[in-house]
């Protein structure tokens, strides 16, 4: 019998955005960052400092820091410091991303392998970075996609080594609610009916209301509306399509409609949060 450890390398998907090595001084100082991929820092020399999570974490060389997607971040640095970093999303099945499930420990004690790691990585996409580094992902050879994928999933699986064991969260969400959280991660364009989802479970609608808030502490529509915002989120940060055109894409046929909702979650607007990335 397979056990939920087994599911999860069977179906994890990796998309990789950004990559790249910089030396940065006071001027890099951005309050209240939400991204929509997780980001690993390798600090080389001097000093970052990264909040979050209500923690302040005093990066210096040799430190290895992991901030997940969707965790709002303030970053600083008190004088100067050069940093690897590497922005990636890595999900299961159902669309959830895996450092979202599992509590990990953010900042690592580097080697001298994980070094090698970043600058073979960087030598790989640096030929295939655009503007604002970010990867022209559908330029990338096979090879080197390939490659630089498996040097992301070795840095990734540091941390994964000291993550506390599955949640009752995460055992319902890749058992009786996996076809319910995959659905809603194949369907974001479409209407999502909430009978549609209780039928894959085979539950009344109602007490698949009362039993999905009390697993996931959100009601389905709050959830699927989050969901839509964070699928913007990404899009926002890693593509050039309008306003307009990626709210088609999470579902939303109201671009007003689509800006209050993201305003709303985010506590930015669209607009707002693209400049915020890319200044990042």
């Amino acid at each position: 019998m397979k056990t939920s450890e087994d599911l999860h390398i069977e179906s994890l998907r990796l998309s990789l955005f950004e990559a790249g090595c910089s030396r940065l001084s006071r001027e890099w100082n951005y309050p209240r960052v939400s991204s929509p991929f997780s980001r690993i820092f390798l600090i080389t020399e001097g000093e970052a400092v990264i909040r979050h999570s209500g923690r302040e974490h005093r990066l210096q060389a040799g430190d290895l820091h992991l901030v997940p997607c969707f965790v709002t971040a303030d970053y600083f640095c008190p004088e100067s410091h050069i940093q690897y970093f590497v922005g990636f999303t890595l999900r299961t099945g159902t669309g959830t991303d895996l450092f979202s499930l599992r509590s990990c420990k953010p900042t690592l004690q580097a080697s001298g392998h994980h070094v090698l790691l970043f600058q073979r990585l960087i030598e790989l996409l640096e030929p295939h970075t655009e503007p604002y580094g970010r990867l022209a992902n559908a330029a990338v050879p096979l090879a080197v996609n390939i490659e630089s994928r498996g040097i992301v999933l070795q840095i990734a699986s540091s941390f994964l080594q000291y993550s506390h064991k599955p949640t009752l969260m995460e055992k319902e969400q890749e058992g009786r609610f996996a076809p319910v959280l995959q659905y809603i991660d194949e369907n974001m364009q479409r209407d999502i009916p909430l009978e549609t989802l209780a039928d894959l479970t085979g539950l009344t609608p109602t007490y698949f209301s009362d039993l999905f808030f009390r697993i996931m502490n959100v009601r389905p529509v709050e959830f699927i509306n989050r969901k839509r915002i964070e699928r913007a989120q990404l899009m926002l940060g890693s593509t050039d399509l309008t306003i307009q055109e990626i709210a088609a894409d999470c579902g939303i046929h109201s671009s007003a409609y689509f800006s209050r909702l993201f305003s709303k979650i985010t506590g930015v607007s669209p607009r707002s949060y693209r400049k915020m990335l890319r200044d990042l």
